[in-house]
């Protein structure tokens, strides 16, 4: 079986590869002979910039370079376009010639053991006998240099990742080739575009030839790329098209026609670059009902056109118009980067989902530096204003009115996706007083179709996505798909496919999902929260009514005294509105709730005609909580009230106690007793045995021939009860 080599060893041979090409641009670059000069040019006149310190030339920085020759030879005079970066840039085949010959001459000139050098400080001409060194130091190379060795080294190296990540795609050998012929391209052009006067002719139709073939197979690799990616554009033969037609006509200038040919590259790349734009047109209408595929062609074909077309417009458009280019050549390989990076996080679909909302960005800063540049250009060459005012006004109006404006545009396109904020809330308040069953369900189901418009919804299980339930709103299938998790009261749901399949959901999405998720997490929790926070109240409105209230209603019922009657009756009602009004009372001293008991419960027994006695007990002196106080006036009250009602009995006996942690009560009747097992307790008794129980406590009932005995105890709140002093 055949081993397959790790993305990562793939990679470091390529970095390694790119390296080592990029060491030999070094080498050629620096084997050069040196006068450690920086040379310029100013009123069509070449100057000296800057002088290394220690050469025969030094002090004369600012001085006008004329000429140099070598001793016993007529001075070549200098030229502006002997300094030119790219000599593609010329136009025609006559100066192009022209400027290789004066290479040349000037390249032997340099390479004699003594340059005279003819040069105008201050209005005065003089001669200055210089000795060049035998080679250009590492640090005399510019950083326009290491620039386009940069580019090269990285247009090779993510080609390369690309390929050890997607090894099966043709896509992504095509952005290998595009990466190689980038690197051939800029690396080539290191060598001659930052010489520091002249070349030979023999290294000139290297390194031009390499750059050309690398420009040329950056086109072959982009082009083929768009054929082919996302969708099959062409088959057969016909992928082969671009590698046919281009290579053909890089042979024709290249090869055999070079230089005279050379002047052709310009026109033939921009006409490469319309190609780009009409595949890339192509592929967004084959891939117009694919979101995914219009999220990643936004993308790409942005990079390209930024990158790409960046290049044409500033570097070789203009020498076809007969103009300078807008940037230094060197510079504009960075431009080559934003394709690289672009097409790379496209072909690998690397958050995919957000392409577009990126797209959409770079785009809208790329036309305020556009539109900032070209203001300034107006401002100087149309209005004559100098250089730093232009560029401030320009800022200005970029600053003040197209950003702005940019924010608002770009608002626009969410306008019909964002529910307002307000709305929103009413359809999650109404939701929330919805019944919690299907009919809520459906609600939330509806709400998120109102969001998103899927093209479909549904409840969603953990097998779906590998785990039991998202923790939060998760992207999948690059962005076709969005998990929403499960909530308080409502399930997990799937949507596919939003804006009825127009767009891939995105980041934004996710965020806007889980503010919404958590908006209805906190909604319907409060509000069932608030219905069981009704219903406990309703409960305990009604034990209590139904402990408390019965027996005073049923002492002033059977008492003949109406006094007594009405007092008892004002005592009903306003025991009726502390229940209701006022559930958590001020803790008490356990004797003297005891002493209230004793009073109001003997006389209920002694108006019924039975008699109560309350067994003698040591109580301490200490204030009881609330709970405590309710639970036992629960327990008395409704014990007497089914002696009175149920037993039948002559006397009974009332007991409380505290011991060890627990304060207990017991209440005895000579009833004739009833069978405990097969009896069915009444709502009172079922509601003392509840909250004792809820209390941590106990409920205990026991009857026989010679009567019940009811007995109940609960934890004395140690931390609550209150000694009296």
């Amino acid at each position: 079986m055949q081993r397959k080599l790790a993305p990562g060893i793939l990679l470091v041979g390529a970095l390694i590869m790119a390296l080592l090409f990029a060491g030999l641009c070094i080498k050629a670059a620096v084997s050069r002979p040196w006068l450690g000069l920086d040379l310029g040019i100013q009123a069509d006149t070449v100057i000296i910039e800057k002088v290394e310190e220690g050469h025969s030339l030094a002090g004369n920085s600012g001085a006008k370079l004329l000429a140099i020759g070598t001793p016993g030879s007529p001075a070549v005079a200098l030229e502006p376009e002997d300094l030119v970066e790219e000599p593609d840039t010329l136009g025609d085949s006559t100066r192009l010639r022209r400027f290789y010959d004066r290479q040349a001459q000037l390249d032997t000139i340099l390479r004699s053991e003594q340059v005279l050098a003819v040069i105008e400080n201050n209005g005065r001409q003089e001669t200055i006998t210089a000795v060049p060194a035998p080679s250009r130091p590492v640090s005399d190379l510019p950083w326009q240099f290491w620039t386009q060795l940069f580019v090269g080294v990285v247009g090779w190296t993510l080609g390369a990742w690309v390929v050890a990540l997607r090894p099966n795609d043709t896509s992504a050998w095509m952005l290998l080739v595009a990466g190689l012929g980038l690197s051939f391209a800029a690396q080539a052009a290191a060598i001659y575009s930052t010489r520091e006067l002249a070349l030979d002719f023999e290294t000139y139709a290297v390194v031009s030839r390499i750059n050309g073939f690398g420009t040329l197979l950056f086109g072959v690799g982009m082009v083929t790329l768009f054929l082919i990616y996302p969708k099959r554009l062409v088959r057969g033969i016909a992928i082969g098209l671009p590698a046919i037609a281009i290579g053909a006509g890089a042979f024709y200038m290249i090869i055999p026609g070079w230089p005279g040919n050379v002047p052709l590259l310009q026109p033939f790349v921009a006409l490469i670059m319309v190609v780009l734009l009409v595949a890339i047109a192509e592929q967004f209408l084959a891939n117009r009902r694919d979101p995914a595929a219009r999220a990643m062609l936004g993308w790409l074909g942005l990079s390209v056109v930024l990158g790409a077309g960046g290049f044409v417009l500033t570097v070789i458009i203009p020498p076809l118009l007969g103009r300078p280019t807008v940037i230094e050549q060197s510079t504009a390989f960075l431009l080559f980067l934003i394709i690289y990076i672009g097409v790379a996080l496209g072909v690998t679909r690397y958050r995919l989902f957000d392409l577009a909302d990126w797209s959409i960005g770079v785009l809208s800063y790329a036309i305020g530096v556009v539109l900032l540049l070209v203001l300034d250009a107006l401002l100087i060459y149309g209005l004559a204003l100098d250089q730093l005012p232009a560029l401030s006004v320009s800022l200005a109006v970029v600053c003040l009115i197209y950003l702005p404006l940019r924010n608002r545009i770009a608002e626009w396109p969410q306008r019909g996706m964002m529910m307002p904020m307000e709305e929103l809330y009413r359809l999650i308040t109404e939701i929330s007083h919805l019944p919690e069953s299907k009919q809520q369900v459906d609600s939330i189901k509806a709400l998120w179709g109102d969001i998103f418009h899927p093209l479909a919804i549904r409840q969603t299980t953990g097998d779906e996505i590998g785990y039991k339930s998202p923790a939060a709103p998760t992207l999948a299938d690059d962005g076709r798909t969005l998990f929403l998790p499960a909530g308080l009261n409502f399930p997990a749901f799937r949507l596919d496919y939003a804006g009825q399949g127009a767009r891939l959901f995105s980041s934004r999405d996710t965020k806007q999902a889980a503010t919404i998720v958590h908006l209805l997490d906190d909604t319907l929790g409060r509000h069932r929260a608030y219905r069981q926070a009704v219903e406990a109240e309703r409960t305990r409105i009604n034990r209590d009514m139904h402990d408390n209230i019965g027996i005073l209603l049923l002492g002033a019922l059977h008492n003949p005294d109406t006094d007594r009657k009405n007092s008892l009756i004002r005592q009903t009602l306003s025991d009726l509105r502390e229940i209701v009004s006022n559930p958590m009372q001020e803790p008490l001293p356990l004797r003297h709730l005891i002493a209230d008991l004793r009073a109001e419960l003997g006389e209920a027994m002694e108006a019924a005609g039975v008699a109560l006695r309350w067994e003698k007990s040591d109580l301490p002196d200490i204030e009881i909580p609330t709970r405590t106080i309710r639970l036992l006036q629960a327990f008395l009250r409704e014990g007497v009230s089914n002696i009175l009602r149920h037993s039948g009995a002559q006397c009974a006996v009332a007991t409380v106690d505290v011991a060890e942690g627990q304060i207990s009560a017991t209440l005895w009747d000579n009833g004739p007793g009833f069978d405990v097992e097969n009896a069915s307790l009444g709502n009172g008794l079922k509601n003392l045995r509840s909250r004792m129980l809820q209390s941590s406590g106990t409920f205990v009932i026991s009857s026989s021939a010679s009567g019940t005995r009811v007995s109940a105890s609960v934890p004395l709140d140690l931390s609550r009860e209150r000694r009296m002093a």
